[in-house]
């Protein structure tokens, strides 16, 4: 799972063929480094990525329809949940076009409406757009 690098944390994903030494062999190799390694099951894309992606695509879509504004929203979370950023704040470290990107081919492959890029998120990235552009 490469959305925060290999230096802080490793998520190995075997195929549905991959012998179970060689999956533990594998972790054994990616945890000598004393980084953590986890192994999740083979799926469409990765825990990390699949869950931040749709955080990141909800705060979208209530911008979007002006629950509230791009600020209030990112203060809910940050405070109401305690994250670390707010989920538009996410998208804009994370990349925009990245998570676009998850998005686009999780719902591609899945046909999973929730997994359908906001308009919001594909306008702004389209025109190059921070997530924290306001017109106003």
């Amino acid at each position: 799972d490469l959305l925060y690098g290999l230096e802080r944390h490793r998520t190995l994903m075997p195929s549905l063929i991959t012998r179970p030494e060689l999956c533990q062999a594998a972790h054994s190799i990616f945890n000598l480094d004393g980084v953590g390694a986890s192994t999740i099951a083979e799926s469409i894309g990765f825990v990390a990525q699949r869950v931040l992606a749709m955080v990141i695509n909800l705060g979208c879509d209530m911008a979007q329809q002006s629950i509230a504004t791009v600020d209030d929203i990112n203060a809910a979370v940050r405070l109401g949940l305690g994250y670390p950023h707010g989920p538009i704040e996410w998208g804009e470290v994370l990349g925009a076009d990245k998570i676009l990107l998850i998005l686009t081919r999780i719902s591609a492959l899945t046909l999973d409406p929730r997994y359908r890029p906001s308009p919001w998120l594909q306008r702004r990235v389209t025109l190059q757009l921070p997530l924290t552009y306001s017109a106003s």
